[in-house]
C-alpha cells in the first residue's frame, strides 16, 4: 500500500504546482492587460486553486476583466452571488451584471438575465424582457435560450403562439446540438406544425437528437424510419 499512497501523494504534489504555476502565468497574463486572463484568474482565486482562497480578490478580478473587455467577467460575478459563494446572495445587484454583460455582447449575461425576468428574481417579472434577452442569448448560441423560447413561442405561454418562430428557434438550438430541441422540431416537422409536414425530416431531427445523447429519440427514429421502407 505504501507505494500507491507515495504514487497518490506526488501525483497530489504536481497537481499543486501545476496549479501555482497556472496562476503565476494567469496574474501575469493580467497584469499585462489580458482581461480574460483576469476573469479566468478570479475563478482560481474563488475556488481556492493555486492560491488561497480570496472571494474579495476574485470580485475585484472579475470586475476588472468586465471593465476591460471580457463581459464575460460580470457574468460570473452575478452568477456567484445567486449561487452562495457569497453568504448573502444579492439578486438585484447580480441582475445589473448580467444586463451589463449583455450588453456588452456576453450571450452568457443575456441568458442569466432572461431567466431573472422570467422568474422575478432580483427585479420585477417582465415576460417582455425576458423574451428579448432570450433571444439575444440564443443568437449568441446559448442552446437551451434556444429551446426555452421555442417553448414559449410553442405553447403560447405569455406570449402570442407562434409555431413558425417556434420551429426557428428549435432549428437553432438544434444546430447546436441541443437534444431537446431537435426532438421538438422533429416532433413539428412530423405533425406538420409550422413547418411542411415531412416523415424524413422528422426521422432526420429524431437522429440527431439520438446523437448527442437522447436515448429515448433513438427509438423514435428507428420506429418512424420504419414507415418510409
Amino acid at each position: 500500500m505504501k507505494p500507491v499512497r507515495f504514487a497518490l501523494l506526488a501525483l497530489t504534489m504536481a497537481a499543486n504546482l501545476s496549479a501555482q504555476e497556472d496562476a503565476q502565468s494567469l496574474t501575469a497574463d493580467c497584469d499585462g492587460g489580458s482581461a480574460a486572463a483576469c476573469v479566468s484568474l478570479a475563478r482560481y482565486y474563488a475556488q481556492g486553486i493555486g492560491v488561497s482562497t480570496d472571494i474579495r480578490r476574485a470580485e475585484l478580478l472579475s470586475l476588472r476583466g468586465c471593465d476591460n473587455g471580457a463581459p464575460e467577467g460580470c457574468t460570473q460575478l452575478g452568477r456567484w452571488l445567486l449561487e452562495g459563494l457569497y453568504q448573502n446572495p444579492d439578486e438585484q445587484r447580480a441582475v445589473a451584471l448580467f444586463r451589463r454583460a449583455c450588453d456588452a455582447g456576453d450571450g452568457g449575461g443575456c441568458d442569466q438575465a432572461s431567466l431573472a425576468y422570467e422568474r422575478g428574481s432580483g427585479v420585477s417579472a417582465n415576460i417582455g424582457l425576458a423574451t428579448s434577452y432570450a433571444g439575444r442569448a440564443c443568437d449568441d448560441s446559448y442552446a437551451q435560450a434556444c429551446f426555452r423560447l421555442g417553448d414559449r413561442f410553442e405553447r403560447g405561454i405569455d406570449v402570442a403562439q407562434d409555431l413558425t418562430r417556434a420551429a426557428g428557434l428549435y432549428q437553432q438550438g438544434c444546430d447546436l446540438a441541443e437534444a431537446n430541441s431537435c426532438v421538438r422540431l422533429a416532433r413539428m416537422y412530423e405533425d406538420g406544425r409550422g413547418v411542411a409536414h415531412s416523415v424524413r425530416l422528422a426521422v432526420a431531427y429524431y437522429r440527431k437528437a439520438c446523437q448527442v445523447g437522447n436515448n429515448a429519440a433513438c427509438h423514435l427514429a428507428a420506429l418512424k424510419a420504419e414507415g418510409l421502407n
